[in-house]
């Protein structure tokens, strides 16, 4: 019973974390990292580190930007 419990608590807290990282998106360049969490919405670098509250609060380009959503990456 008390080995369910645990394995029940590490479990939630496994899950808890990954919603850290739920805002991570490919549709925004810039993200601003937190700690464990990553919020990846901001349009500039400039707009990210506007909104950092701490020396350790850093951004950093998205690993996972594919370019703004609508838009074609061919020049004409």
């Amino acid at each position: 019973m008390m080995r369910t419990i645990m394995l029940a608590t590490v479990l939630t807290a496994v899950l808890g974390v990954s919603g850290a990282f739920a805002q991570s998106s490919s549709a925004y360049p810039y993200c601003l990292m937190t700690g464990p969490a990553q919020d990846c919405t901001y349009t500039s670098i400039a707009q990210c580190v506007a909104s950092k509250r701490g020396n350790a609060d850093f951004c950093e380009p998205n690993n996972w930007y594919s370019g703004a959503p609508g838009r074609s990456r061919v020049r004409q």
